[in-house]
């Protein structure tokens, strides 16, 4: 099908649909009955819109840049070894290590599960004011924390004090405890921060998620008074307890997965 439009005299169109059928259609009317409904209306919110959106992606890009530097900074506590002797030298200096390729992993592990965590922050959040962002600050000071506690706790491994894995697992409750509050702010109806949380059940899933380490790692500590090789194993419950959680959920909120 064919559309032409020519103009013609005294602000008048001619449109042409196909070539048998032609009609005169006055360009004044069109532009009062569809175009100027279109103009008038309000715009005045949209720049309010773009630099809110802007301003929340400046929080997600600075956050990003401080998980990303937090986690690089783990591998710097472990030095490559100076070896002068011979191939059973580099071995036992390996095994030297240990501690501290064990504490980089945890510690990776960790924050990176908080970032998958923060990253879900930022799908839910349309909006800020001063209480998601000094949120979001406390939570960032206990990940940039992160790099010395875990160095502190692979140095004195074998140490008969609790000082160092006490310390780490302060760190590791902290962020936890941080953690958990940014899911009740930004959840919480009344800040108007968020959407696509309205589901009761969806939020107490994330949040229960968001405890675990938190529970786990303090559950390690009390091992700790007893037994410090059962408590570097503790860590790995993490992943057991999350996937109990998300058994749980799917079986009794299997709607909320769609929601994630």
């Amino acid at each position: 099908m064919l559309l032409l439009c020519n103009p013609s005299q005294e602000g008048n169109f001619r449109l042409v649909v196909g070539s048998s059928s032609q009609m005169h259609i006055n360009c004044h009317e069109i532009i009062e009955k569809y175009y100027l409904p279109l103009i008038s209306i309000d715009m005045t919110n949209h720049p309010n819109d773009l630099k809110k959106e802007f301003q929340v992606e400046r929080i997600a890009f600075f956050s990003d840049a401080v998980f990303a530097i937090a986690i690089t900074l783990l591998i710097i506590e472990v030095k490559v070894p100076e070896v002068h002797d011979d191939g059973h030298s580099v071995a036992h200096k390996l095994g030297e290590l240990i501690p501290k390729f064990i504490g980089f992993i945890v510690s990776f592990f960790v924050i990176g599960m908080y970032w998958v965590n923060h990253h879900r922050f930022f799908k839910h959040i349309i909006h800020y004011n001063q209480k998601l962002i000094w949120g979001n600050m406390l939570l960032l000071f206990s990940i940039v924390l992160m790099p010395f506690s875990s160095a502190f706790y692979s140095e004195y491994w074998f140490s008969d004090s609790l000082i160092s894995i006490g310390f780490y697992v302060f760190n590791i409750t902290l962020t936890g405890i941080f953690n958990t509050r940014m899911w009740y702010i930004i959840s919480n109806p009344a800040n108007k921060l968020s959407s696509g949380l309205e589901d009761r059940n969806l939020v107490r899933y994330l949040i229960t998620r968001s405890m675990v380490p938190s529970f786990i790692f303090t559950l390690s500590f009390i091992v700790a008074l007893f037994s410090r090789p059962v408590a570097y194993w503790c860590p790995v419950l993490i992943f057991v307890v999350l996937m109990f959680i998300r058994m749980y959920y799917k079986k009794h909120h299997p709607e909320i997965f769609a929601k994630l």
